[in-house]
C-alpha cells in the first residue's frame, strides 16, 4: 500500500510528502551508516557538503510518511548531525560550524517521544555546543559515540539482516 500511496501521491493535488527527499534522505543515511560501518565508534571525517550536503537538522521532522520511517529518518539526520560536529570537534572540518544556530533550534522544536531518541538528541546538542564554544572534548561524548554506533549503525545492519531470515514476505520456499 505504501508504494500505491506514494503513486497517488504524485498526480494528486494534496501531497502528503515529498517522496524524492525523502528518498535522498534514506540515500544519505544508509551510505553514512555504510561508512560508519567500518569503525566502532561515531567519526566525521566524511565529505560533508559535497556527499552529505543536505540541511539534515531541517529534517528532523518529516511529514506524511509511515511512523517507522518517519522515525529512521529522523534517527538518521540525527546521526548525521553528530558526525558533523565531530568533525569540528576533532579539528578535521567546519561544514556544520556555521549551522550550529539552525541545529540547536530544531533541536529545541523537536517534539519526540522519550528513551533512546532523547539519549541521542542530548549527545547531539553536547557536540554541537562544543563547537559552539569550543574547548576539550570531554570522555563521555566519545562513550556516546559508541552507543551511538551501537544503537543506530550496528542495529541497523543487523535488523536488517533480520528481517531477511524472519519476515515470511522473504522466504523462498527452500529450507
Amino acid at each position: 500500500m505504501k508504494l500505491n500511496r506514494q503513486f497517488q501521491d504524485l498526480h494528486t493535488e494534496a501531497k502528503s510528502a515529498d517522496w524524492v527527499l525523502k528518498q535522498q534522505l534514506e540515500r544519505d543515511i544508509c551510505l553514512l551508516y555504510h561508512q560508519l560501518a567500518n569503525y566502532s565508534f561515531i567519526m566525521g571525517d566524511l565529505y560533508y557538503g559535497d556527499v552529505f550536503g543536505l540541511p539534515y537538522w531541517e529534517h528532523l521532522e518529516m511529514h506524511g510518511v509511515e511512523p517507522d520511517d518517519r522515525a529512521f529518518i529522523r534517527d538518521g539526520c540525527l546521526v548525521m548531525m553528530l558526525c558533523m560536529a565531530s568533525e569540528c570537534i576533532d579539528g578535521s572540518g567546519s561544514y556544520v560550524r556555521e549551522h550550529v544556530p539552525a541545529c540547536l533550534a530544531a533541536l529545541d522544536g523537536l517534539s519526540l517521544p522519550g528513551g533512546e531518541t532523547q539519549r541521542l538528541i542530548a549527545a547531539v546538542r553536547t557536540a554541537l555546543e562544543l563547537v559552539e564554544r569550543g574547548g576539550p572534548e570531554p570522555p563521555e561524548l566519545f562513550a556516546e559515540y559508541t552507543w551511538v554506533h551501537e544503537r543506530y549503525v550496528r542495529r541497523y545492519f543487523t535488523d536488517q539482516a533480520d528481517d531477511f531470515r524472519t519476515n515470511p514476505y522473504f522466504a523462498t520456499g527452500a529450507t
